[in-house]
């Protein structure tokens, strides 16, 4: 089968995103409007997509996480020490999962993809060495809001190839057997999904992209949910993020429901939700 997706996809838990599988020998690209560009892309194990693109006049072509996850975008400390990029302090932070920080910034920039540019950027600054350290590719930093709040992006994971087009109605081609998700939005990307185990519990999840794993649920929800068969164990393991690493618990769960798809034993990570990136 033939998987397609339409501005991100990639579950992580608790932002017009469409999903669609075609059969492969019918090209989805036919099907849909023209872009007003479109590039390739790296899959990196997780599912993490690597996007190349220039900053600014610099000949280098530098590596960046696509990121429905990330509520901006940003540049790795390392690479704007490198190319001597103006920082700016500022008091404001951003969570991840292993802590809050303070982030300095630096201010308009642009970022040139094969025929297309993306401009008037404000990157705020983190430091990536764990990432690059985990992918075994330098990570130079991350594409997030920013740039899915001015485009409808397609992400074709059999061609490896994105699509950029104008923001407006975008109508899903009829006819290929897929089927459209509504979520909802605010800087990330919120999908209702079904998560059985001892009992089934409907709520919204966050789809990322630059997770990484495959279904993440805070500890809190866990509990107030009753989800997990009692016989299911645990086992200790560990997760990069925002912050550094954090100690979590893995297991499956016995089902996963999105819209009419179902995905059995699927794994589970459980997190302590410190910092409350769930919003939960």
């Amino acid at each position: 089968m033939k998987i397609v997706l339409i501005f991100c996809f990639v579950l992580c838990t608790a932002s017009l995103l469409y999903a669609q599988t075609t059969p492969v020998t019918k090209s989805f690209a036919q099907t849909l409007p023209q872009p007003l560009a479109s590039f390739s892309f790296v899959q990196l194990s997780g599912g993490i997509i690597i996007l190349k693109a220039t900053l600014d006049s610099i000949p280098d072509s530098l590596n960046f996480i696509l990121d429905t996850g990330s509520g901006g975008i940003s540049l790795d400390s390392a690479t704007v020490d490198e190319f001597h990029l103006e920082r700016v302090h500022t008091d404001r932070t951003i969570r991840g999962i292993a802590g809050i920080k303070t982030v300095d910034f630096t201010y308009n920039h642009r970022l040139s993809f094969p025929g297309f540019i993306l401009d008037s950027l404000d990157f705020h600054i983190n430091n990536y060495d764990l990432l690059t350290s985990v992918y075994g590719v330098k990570i130079d930093g991350i594409i997030g809001y920013t740039f899915f709040s001015r485009y409808v992006v397609s992400i074709d994971y059999d061609t490896h190839i994105i699509g950029v087009y104008p923001p407006g109605p975008f109508k899903y081609p009829k006819g290929n057997g897929g089927y459209v998700l509504h979520p909802r939005f605010s800087t990330l990307v919120y999908q209702p999904a079904t998560i059985a185990d001892a009992r089934k519990v409907l709520s919204r999840f966050i789809f990322d992209t630059g997770a990484g794993l495959c279904f993440l649920v805070s500890e809190q929800f866990l509990k107030d949910s009753s989800i997990l068969k009692t016989k299911r164990k645990l086992y200790p393991t560990q997760a990069e993020g925002l912050g550094g690493k954090k100690e979590m618990q893995l297991t499956v769960t016995e089902k996963i429901r999105i819209g009419p798809y179902q995905f059995r034993r699927v794994p589970l990570l459980i997190f302590s939700d410190d910092y409350n990136i769930t919003s939960y």
